[in-house]
């Protein structure tokens, strides 16, 4: 009988020799050499679909004659070359015919920040009047979900963890988000309306420091920076939105933040709702505090006044609850640590203010 190189089990012959010194095998590579040396020849462009289509044919052919399995090289989708870090934001250049610069920033659950920071330097560097900045997450995946399991990072108990609770863990989620940022005048003469708020700076820092377990010295880095950059006292920040995955780290976060902000600064933290997107998540934090301040006000969280942890009420008490609140006037922050320790923080002021 014939076999080829990708049976399940090796072609042998009678006398034990492996498949490398079996004949039928070396016909059968050479009849595959054959065909996969095929060469485009004449016009370019009008012969290299027909050559394609000829070398389809005679493969299927040759798999036939030789009653083989498909091989495992014809096995794995051409999808898996662009399914790459680039590819979501090649697809917005093309949906938009955008002839500019498109690439991928990935700085883990800080990607959002460190991509707003990318997008306000080009256009203030006048490289560009507008930047379409987004950040996607795809359907938690069992061999994700399991190892932020195995991280001892999250929840497992089948009901909601919220940050600022019991601190059992957070929630892997996947979607996207995507914003359309630029020059003012430029944008609003083009019929675009501004949301909510303006991006006055992004600070960013490593902490240097270990893989998963945020430093002290690496966020407080950020924030300073960020402040510094937008030219705002830490007394004109109103409001704060926090990475807080529900999990110890969170008490740290606020512990950190108060050595900063004074203690009249309203908190919010939204992985209860939102969940914990890797690429995404900062940035729909980021969006309901934009949205919130477009109507005046700090939208709701899932978080209980009687819910939060009694450790986190001694360090800070004002935080947005499931009530939702008024806006306070002046300025506003979001915070975001990723895996790796890459921090990006963001401060924004109310349009008008």
């Amino acid at each position: 009988s014939r076999c080829c190189a990708s049976s399940a089990r090796a072609p042998t012959s009678t006398s034990g020799r492996g498949s490398s010194r079996s004949g039928e095998l070396h016909r059968f590579l050479a009849e595959l050499r054959e065909i996969e040396g095929l060469e485009i020849e004449g016009d370019v462009e009008s012969g290299k679909i027909g050559r394609i289509k000829e070398k389809q044919r005679r493969l299927t052919r040759l798999m036939k004659a030789w009653a083989c399995p498909p091989p495992p090289w014809r096995e794995v989708s051409a999808n898996l070359v662009w399914n790459i870090q680039n590819t979501p934001a090649a697809q917005i250049s093309m949906l938009g015919r955008i002839t500019g610069l498109a690439f991928a920033p990935v700085a883990a659950c800080s990607t959002f920040g460190v991509a707003l920071k990318l997008a306000l330097d080009a256009i203030r560097r006048d490289e560009a009047k507008a930047v379409v900045v987004g950040a996607t997450d795809p359907p938690p995946m069992p061999l994700t979900v399991g190892a932020f399991y195995g991280a001892r990072v999250a929840a497992a108990d089948g009901s909601v963890s919220k940050p600022m609770t019991g601190l059992r863990g957070t929630h892997v989620a996947g979607g996207a988000v995507v914003w359309i940022v630029g020059d003012l005048d430029y944008l609003t003469g083009a019929g675009f309306r501004p949301l909510g708020m303006e991006p006055l700076a992004v600070g960013v820092s490593s902490d240097a420091d270990h893989i998963i377990t945020p430093s002290k010295e690496g966020p407080t880095t950020a924030i300073r920076r960020a402040l510094a950059d937008a030219g705002i006292a830490p007394e004109e920040v109103a409001s704060w939105d926090l990475h807080a995955t529900a999990t110890p780290g969170d008490y740290l976060e606020v512990e950190n933040l108060r050595g900063i902000l004074h203690e009249h600064v309203l908190i919010t933290a939204r992985k209860g709702t939102f969940g914990h997107g890797m690429g995404a998540g900062g940035g729909w934090e980021l969006t309901a505090q934009y949205l919130g301040y477009q109507k005046g006000r700090i939208y709701p969280t899932p978080l209980a006044e009687t819910e939060l942890n009694p450790e986190i009420a001694r360090v800070h008490e004002r935080f947005a609850f499931n009530q939702g609140c008024p806006a306070p006037a002046g300025a506003a922050g979001k915070l975001s640590m990723g895996i790796g320790g890459i921090n990006a923080c963001v401060i924004s002021k109310p349009l008008g203010s």
